[in-house]
């Protein structure tokens, strides 16, 4: 096979591979730095699980909306600023990082085109 032949099935592959994950992942980055519940919680199910402490779930998106603060700590915010989630085997993506002797996971999947937040686990490390 000749290079140029090599050269275009790489970008076919990579072009196949591009989700619109990593766009969508730095919209949401902003939309968590800004407090903008309303993005953070486009299209996502609830209630949702969010394990984090004493909260086990998010009732509504009007809840997550009101009380974004709540619910996306100083420490997620940081996660979500540094982090880059992977993918996963389901097309799922996972963002993990450990904090106060615990591993924390934000999961989001791919719903109609885009992606959504899917919720929040907590487990020891």
């Amino acid at each position: 096979m000749n290079r140029a032949a090599v050269l275009l099935l790489l970008a076919m592959a990579a072009g196949a591979a591009d989700d619109g994950f990593g766009n969508w992942w730095r919209r949401f980055q902003t939309a968590v730095a800004k407090g903008n519940g309303a993005f953070v919680s486009e299209g996502a199910e609830f209630p949702m699980q969010w394990e984090n402490g004493h909260i086990r779930k998010i009732e509504a998106r009007s809840v997550l909306e009101d009380r974004f603060e709540v619910y996306f700590t100083p420490e997620i915010r940081d996660a979500v600023a540094k982090g880059k989630p992977e993918r996963l085997p389901d097309a799922t993506y996972m963002l993990t990082w450990k904090a106060r002797g615990n591993e924390y996971s934000l999961y989001f999947k791919p719903q109609g085109g885009q992606f959504v937040l899917a919720g929040l686990s907590e487990g020891p490390s």
